[in-house]
């Protein structure tokens, strides 16, 4: 096939998927029909397939497949394909696709000298789940060269064009829409003076399509520069600008296209970086951010009969800093860090109803009730003492202050929130094959609403930490373990609200068993344990009663047999795994007869377990594995009368008897595998 026959064949394949008849999808939601992006393909790679399967849940089942690659037509051409699928299939479901999307993308270039380049690309996206659908086929002109060919000590300086041009099809909502899509982008690297040895990065894009009363719009502009001030320092500016502009429809009630909607993004943005090394030891760094965006949704109308909208936006800064200071010695490491956030937003009204005065005046004050200033400052340090070679101890400290305010009176969300912590911490190696870590720290939480309106919800809280752990691995022996208890101690300020007190404990335990009987055999074993329980606290006589708790085990064994040859490795797993969560709470047992529910106490117990499977491959640029669990699920309850009545979730005596007995396999397969240039299918 000659070289005007293959482009021939790319452009009735480009020209097929746009006017692919459409049979009631539409677009993905945050999708652009025009993308000018590059479609990444791993240069040597001919086809890659990614494939992963799985099962989720009792009746839901997930699929994600991924194809790409780069075929060289020829001397000076080359395509570059990617095809995406992603499944959520539930079988109760009606539809049972929850979701549904799919997405092609394909890139021709031709190369027509060392500057100038041809090339078309075809992009499609449907949402099935969403009923949306969105194709786009674009022509391109590139073009790229060095900005001072004739400097032979200037190889950085370049800069590259490109110009986009086409069609882009869009279908939501059954309206389907036709028009054109352009745009371009520019991208430099240049030295602003001959002095300045370190280049400025600048890049521009944008991209416009014209989709029936609708318009998508897209630009980028970004500018970056890292300049070494001397030996021990460096520092770092980013300019920023962008711009995003979506519209879509708003049906009205005879299912007609009423108004368009416009949502409309606008951000600014700068950032500053600054790194300066005090001597050998000590260390400075200085990251700052500003941002500065605006959003507006605006309407106009396209059936003269449907009612006109209110345009509404909002003006936002935000602000971060971070300063952070690091000591570093043969025994001593100290971190200090300073940071502050600030985001303040203020929303505004545009009069397109013609309201008047007085009317513009309530839902612009209805609007700003929304107008909010948040301030976040946190301190931060940290010490690392090396007593001996083979000892750590470290300590930490967070200090955190969170203030919001509302400038609106009719707003009673004004609240600060504070946190202090404290982190001790020890890790020994007591033998080349055993290790110890003692963990604990506790914190201490303030919340508190500033309007007497909301005081009812001020509380503190109090959390104490414990988290011990050991290592010990001698020869082909392996124990690892570790251990986490917290609690929480949840008081409420005001006395009235004594009933809302709350304590929690909580508890995890990991057990991680392994030997290696031969190089090819391992046995393995792992247990953990999960307990929640929460209770009424009275915290006067520091004494709690039971609400609810939640306790799950889940435990593992198996065996490996793994095999190494010329061509790859393989691995075989078979084992058998239980998983059992059982809750315990308060319920109300619904009488046969009408009458109020009585008060029990609840347990229920939930029982997965049975034999697991799984295989691996790895051979060269192929890895395989699939893994099934034959498990067997088994719900139960138990419960004990209580005295008096309860009102709540209500069970009835038939419903508390029945027991649920079912096989569900859940099963994950995945593969991957690549073609790469130069070997054989």
């Amino acid at each position: 096939m000659g070289r005007f026959a293959r482009l021939l064949v790319v452009v009735l394949a480009g020209c097929w998927l746009l006017a692919r008849p459409a049979v009631g999808q539409e677009v993905v939601p945050n999708a652009q029909p025009t993308a000018i992006t590059p479609l990444y393909v791993p240069a040597d790679t001919v086809l890659g397939v990614a494939v992963r399967a799985r099962r989720v849940g009792v009746s839901t089942y997930v699929q994600q497949s991924n194809t790409y690659g780069l075929l060289a037509l020829g001397s000076r051409q080359q395509l570059r394909y990617r095809f995406l699928s992603e499944w959520v299939y539930d079988t109760r479901g009606r539809p049972p696709f929850v979701r549904e999307d799919y997405h092609g993308d394909l890139l021709h270039t031709l190369r027509l000298n060392r500057a100038w380049h041809l090339g078309q690309q075809v992009r499609y996206d449907e949402n099935r789940a969403n009923r949306i659908r969105t194709a786009t086929w674009l022509g391109r002109v590139g073009w790229q060269n060095r900005l001072r060919p004739t400097n032979a000590a200037d190889t950085v300086s370049s800069v590259q064009a490109l110009l986009l041009g086409g069609l882009a099809h869009d279908m939501r909502n059954g309206i389907q829409d036709l028009g054109l899509s352009y745009g371009g982008a520019l991208i430099a690297v240049f030295r602003p003076l001959p002095g300045l040895p370190d280049p400025v990065s600048l890049r521009l894009s944008g991209t416009r399509s014209h989709l029936g009363p609708r318009i998508w719009e897209r630009a980028v502009a970004d500018t970056w520069y890292e300049r070494r001030l001397d030996e021990n320092a460096t520092g770092s500016l980013r300019l920023g600008y962008r711009h995003n502009r979506t519209e879509d429809y708003l049906l009205a009630p005879d299912g007609q296209a009423g108004n368009v909607q416009r949502i409309q993004s606008d951000t600014a943005a700068a950032q500053l970086n600054w790194a300066y090394q005090l001597g050998s030891q000590a260390a400075f760094r200085s990251d700052n951010t500003l941002l500065l965006p605006t959003r507006s949704f605006r309407y106009r109308r396209v059936l003269a009969s449907a009612d006109t909208m209110q345009n509404v936006g909002y003006q936002q800064y935000e602000l971060d800093t971070r300063q952070e200071l690091t000591l570093t010695s043969a025994k001593l490491q100290a971190r200090a860090l300073f940071g502050y956030h600030e985001r303040a937003r203020t929303y505004a009204l545009n009069n397109n109803r013609n309201l008047s005065p007085t009317r513009l005046r309530q839902a612009t004050e209805r609007e700003q009730i929304r107008d909010i200033v948040e301030q976040t400052t946190q301190w931060q340090g940290e010490l690392t003492w090396l007593p001996t070679p083979k000892q750590a101890i470290g300590i930490g400290t967070t200090a955190q202050l969170l203030r919001v305010n509302t400038p609106s009176s009719a707003n009673n969300q004004d609240r600060d929130e504070a946190s202090n912590q404290l982190r001790l911490s020890l890790t020994s190696r007591w033998h080349p094959t055993f290790r110890t870590s003692l963990a604990m720290w506790g914190e201490y939480r303030q919340f508190v609403f500033i309007k007497a309106e909301q005081s009812a919800e001020n509380y503190t809280d109090r959390l104490l930490h414990w988290e011990p752990g050991f290592t010990w691995a001698p020869g082909n022996f392996s124990w690892r373990a570790a251990y986490h208890l917290w609690v929480s101690y949840q008081v409420r300020d005001r006395a009235s609200e004594a009933l809302r007190n709350r304590a929690s404990r909580v508890l995890e335990l990991e057990q991680h068993l392994s030997y290696q009987f031969t190089p090819n055999w391992l046995a393995t074993a792992d247990y953990q344990r999960r307990e929640n329980r929460i209770g009424l606290l009275r915290w006067p006589q520091f004494r709690e009663s039971p609400l609810d708790t939640t306790i799950v085990h889940d435990l593992s064994a198996g065996i490996r047999r793994g095999w190494n040859g010329r061509r790859g490795q393989s691995s075989l797993r078979a084992g058998y795994r239980f998983l059992e969560q059982r809750t315990h709470n308060r319920a109300a047992l619904i009488p046969d007869e009408a009458g109020p529910t009585a008060l029990i106490y609840l347990r229920a117990f939930t029982r997965q377990h049975g034999p697991e499977l799984a295989y691996e491959r790895r051979a060269g640029a192929l890895a395989l594995s699939g893994s099934i669990w034959l498990q067997s699920l088994q719900n139960r309850y138990r419960y004990r009368p209580g005295q008096g009545t309860y009102v709540g979730a209500g069970y009835t005596v038939e419903e508390l008897r029945r027991r649920s007995d079912r096989l569900l396999p859940y099963f994950e397969l995945l593969l991957e595998w690549q073609v790469r240039r130069g070997k054989r299918l």
